[in-house]
């Protein structure tokens, strides 16, 4: 017998980052005034995570190429896999092209930004559990 678990998604969640890498969170584009993000989803806990590394990283990128970012939102959800075990099957994060001048320098960017967030490359990592 087959378990099949409800496909779910789950946010979106916005995180506005400043000129001073100063992060905002909310759980709507009009509502971005948080200092810290909400905790009472770990859903989207996570995904606050996911959008303000991010934003981090597309900082750090953006200064090793001499370039100042202006203020951006980034928005993040994700779906849960429709079998067993219950987790999340896709994430998706949408950051603005107009972080840089044109599409193929923010893409550039962007991959960047990618390939050094700690949190999006560890959410391919196998979680070990073990009672101490």
């Amino acid at each position: 017998m087959e378990i099949k678990v409800k496909p779910k998604t789950y946010g979106p969640v916005f995180v506005h980052i400043d000129r001073e890498r100063v992060l905002h969170y909310g759980r709507a584009e009009d509502g971005i005034d948080q200092i810290s993000p909400p905790t009472n989803s770990p859903a989207d806990t996570l995904l606050f995570v996911l959008a303000a590394c991010i934003a981090k990283s597309l900082h750090m990128e953006a200064e090793k190429i001499g370039l100042a970012l202006d203020a951006f939102r980034v928005r993040a959800a994700c779906k849960k896999a429709g079998d067993l075990p219950n987790r999340f099957n896709q994430f998706e994060v949408l950051v603005p092209s107009s972080i840089a001048d044109d599409h193929e320098s923010a893409e550039r960017l962007l991959n960047s930004a990618k390939s050094i967030c700690t949190v999006s490359n560890t959410l391919n990592a196998d979680v070990t559990l073990k009672l101490i």
